[in-house]
């Protein structure tokens, strides 16, 4: 019968130590290696790692999968590469966000697609309420809402401020994508979390076309944001005389106050915006409404120009 000896027990000891430090540093290797593979396009380093056993869906410190990494990055062939052998497609980083929400993020229509046809969620969202399809209307990649909403994405799906893809593209003057967006029925009167409108917001930056199109498409003219803040009432704010135009033409209030009693007419005035100031006197506006302050259009004019008009 064989004894070990103290000391040769001690160097089976340490050597068997010696072996599982050295696997546990050749398999801490090959998961950054696979991770390199993924983020550069090497397809065949990945392909070779994963038959050597390592886990497909393995994820990093950020709880990035490959198939995220490579999706980010647009590396179609890995991309395919790790679905064809059923890597997860929903799995989230500690961000809460998918390879989807990532490829559509950066415009990797063809990535897109092919998550999608493995089963994706279109509506899955990261922590911050962001999804796939609010960051490809931020980012105005057209094809990709399209590709997102013919596969099911919610058009009205909103973010931790209520904000939708239609908020975002509205505001953007996306015209494209506020077209795409409404054909596949979002609604045009949703609110943000400070009562904003698709309307509201494309009226403050002087989005005419989406201002028109959100009209033809029923959003309601006078809708009210926090304090009573109209669609007018903002584009006068901000001189967007075309798009006053616009909305006076579909029946919107041209006297409405907002809480603080002022008119569209008297932010025009007050902000020096004198051809706004000219169509809202030649469309009717009452010259002699007041503020809760007591002012008229003309008490806060400071322009000669429209003070003279307002006489």
């Amino acid at each position: 019968m064989n004894i070990f000896s103290a000391s040769q027990f001690k160097r089976f000891g340490l050597g068997l130590i010696s072996l599982l430090l050295w696997s546990s540093l050749c398999f801490a290797n090959n998961e950054a290696d696979f991770f390199k593979a993924a983020l550069t396009g090497d397809g065949a380093t990945v392909e070779k790692l994963l038959a050597e056993g390592l886990d497909i869906n393995l994820k990093n410190p950020d709880g990035f999968t490959a198939l995220a990494v490579a999706s980010q990055k647009g590396h179609e062939a890995v991309v395919n590469l790790l679905l064809d052998k059923n890597a997860g497609v929903d799995i989230e980083n500690i961000q809460g966000g998918t390879a989807l929400l990532l490829a559509a993020k950066n415009g990797h229509i063809a990535i897109v697609d092919a998550l999608l046809a493995k089963g994706a969620n279109p509506n899955s969202q990261a922590k911050n309420g962001l999804s796939p399809l609010i960051i490809a209307a931020a980012k105005n990649y057209t094809d990709v809402v399209k590709k997102l909403v013919a596969k099911g994405a919610d058009p009205d799906l909103s973010d931790g401020s209520q904000t939708t893809a239609l908020h975002i593209a509205a505001q953007n003057g996306y015209i494209d994508i506020v077209n795409t967006l409404l054909a596949h029925g979002a609604k045009p009167d949703l609110q943000d979390v400070n009562g904003a409108s698709a309307l509201i917001l494309a009226a403050l930056v002087g989005a005419q076309e989406v201002v028109q199109l959100l009209l033809e498409k029923g959003a309601q003219a006078d809708l009210k944001a926090t304090n009573d803040f109209t669609a007018l009432i903002l584009a006068a704010q901000n001189g967007q005389t075309t798009v006053v135009e616009t909305l006076l033409a579909k029946g919107a209030n041209i006297n409405q106050q907002n809480q603080d009693g002022i008119t569209a007419l008297m932010w025009a005035a007050l902000h020096d915006h004198i051809d706004t100031v000219k169509l809202l006197i030649e469309k009717g506006a009452d010259t002699k409404l007041k503020s809760k302050s007591d002012k008229t259009a003309l008490d806060m004019a400071k322009d000669q120009a429209i003070i003279d008009l307002l006489k």
